[in-house]
């Protein structure tokens, strides 16, 4: 079912969302069908531009549903060897109409997505290129067309590598998977960087390997495709010995969940002009696993920027996570900062300090308090409220 409808609820959900702001913008004219110039249309294709241009982002939804659907034609012809399944189809399209089969209806919300973008340039093309609408048609087309190049990207990737992320997901140990799925749909980033250190066990290499880094929301993925081919001259002609593990196209793969994820420094190649990162899999005792670290070279140091920069991203959301999972604990299980159960032996059990013929008090006098907090934005209100400066007590 997973593969069949994917993400299909979510789909509908922003569908919903967005043929909403669709049907408000053609309120904004009334007796729509009777109008019969271009340019009363403008405040209607104004509003249908911006539309688009608002959800743009949004409609990458689709890039999951997409590119699992190359799996649909399989499952299916597997599923119809059960009858009961057959005869649930063949009930609901007595005809036997094509229009009307399973698989064409599965394949409607990649159809209408890449549709868009001919929508938008039909609209644009009818439109007085001195008008505000032409312009704004013309942003909201290049940033679906946008969505539909990173629909397109996201299949190849999947049909490329779709395999081998299942199998990462399938060889995770233990009962309880950390990562449950690799989706399309959470591929924040993908790109090449050279591996400085490969292991000894693959071989040996003729210059540094080249390995596809994949940052999802829940995990980052490598995959190595080249691997050491060792060739034998045989009879004045050349062949490649292959064994039965090379002939797997995929000699490394390797997935870090963001629970086991840390990304370290590297000293004097942490400079802004360095392309040099490392990645690190933390050990578990629990299972066994030793610290893993990956030294990595990106191809320019703006794109170490923006992989480091999508990588601390996911690290950021699973602290969030974390801090939301423990304000929903109990009171007496959340973690407590500076302090915690450390402190809690102190309350009630502060000792009577005897003053006398010590010092007078060295707590600072309320002006000058006043004065530190006004030099750092804050001041001292009325009622002894620290507030920012310039605003009332109480807002």
């Amino acid at each position: 079912m997973d593969v069949l409808f994917g993400n299909l609820p979510e789909m509908v959900e922003f569908q919903v969302e967005f043929l909403k702001t669709l049907e408000d913008g053609t309120r904004l004219v009334p007796d729509l069908e009777k109008l019969e110039r271009v340019d009363q249309f403008k405040k209607i294709l104004f509003s249908l531009g911006g539309s688009f241009l608002y959800y743009a982002d949004r409609f990458k939804i689709y890039s999951a549903f997409c590119a699992s659907h190359t799996k649909v034609p399989k499952v299916l012809v597997k599923a119809k060897t059960d009858h009961e399944f057959k005869a649930f189809l063949d009930d609901r399209n007595p005809k036997q109409q094509h229009s009307s089969t399973l698989e064409s209806y599965l394949i409607k919300p990649i159809q209408r997505v890449l549709k868009y973008p001919l929508l938008l340039k039909e609209l644009y093309s009818l439109t007085d290129p001195d008008s505000e609408e032409h312009y704004h048609l013309d942003v909201a087309m290049k940033a679906m067309n946008k969505v539909a190049s990173h629909i397109n990207e996201m299949q190849k990737i999947h049909e490329e590598f779709g395999a081998v992320f299942d199998l990462l997901i399938t060889e995770q140990s233990g009962e309880k998977k950390e990562v449950a799925d690799l989706s399309m749909g959470d591929l924040l980033l993908h790109t090449s960087v050279t591996w400085i250190n490969p292991p000894a066990s693959l071989g040996k290499w003729k210059k540094e390997p080249q390995i596809a880094t994949f940052v999802f929301k829940t995990a980052v993925v490598f995959v190595c495709k080249d691997g050491s081919k060792q060739k034998k001259k045989m009879g004045g002609s050349h062949r490649v010995s292959i064994s039965s593990e090379e002939k797997d196209p995929f000699r490394f793969r390797h997935m870090i969940p963001t629970d086991a994820l840390q990304v370290r420094s590297l000293g004097n190649a942490d400079g802004e002009g360095s392309a040099v990162c490392e990645i690190v899999h933390i050990k578990s005792e629990s299972e066994g696993r030793p610290e893993r670290t990956f030294q990595l070279c990106c191809s320019s140091p703006e794109s170490r920027k923006d992989f480091l920069k999508t990588v601390h991203s996911i690290l950021r959301e699973k602290h969030r996570r974390q801090l939301l999972k423990t304000e929903s604990l109990p009171l007496n299980q959340q973690y407590v900062p500076f302090g915690g159960k450390r402190l809690c032996a102190l309350k009630g059990a502060r000792p009577t300090i005897n003053r006398a013929g010590k010092c007078q008090s060295v707590a600072p006098s309320v002006p000058i308090l006043n004065s530190y907090l006004t030099q750092i934005g804050l001041m001292k209100t009325d009622n002894g409220c620290v507030s920012k400066t310039g605003q009332q007590p109480g807002r």
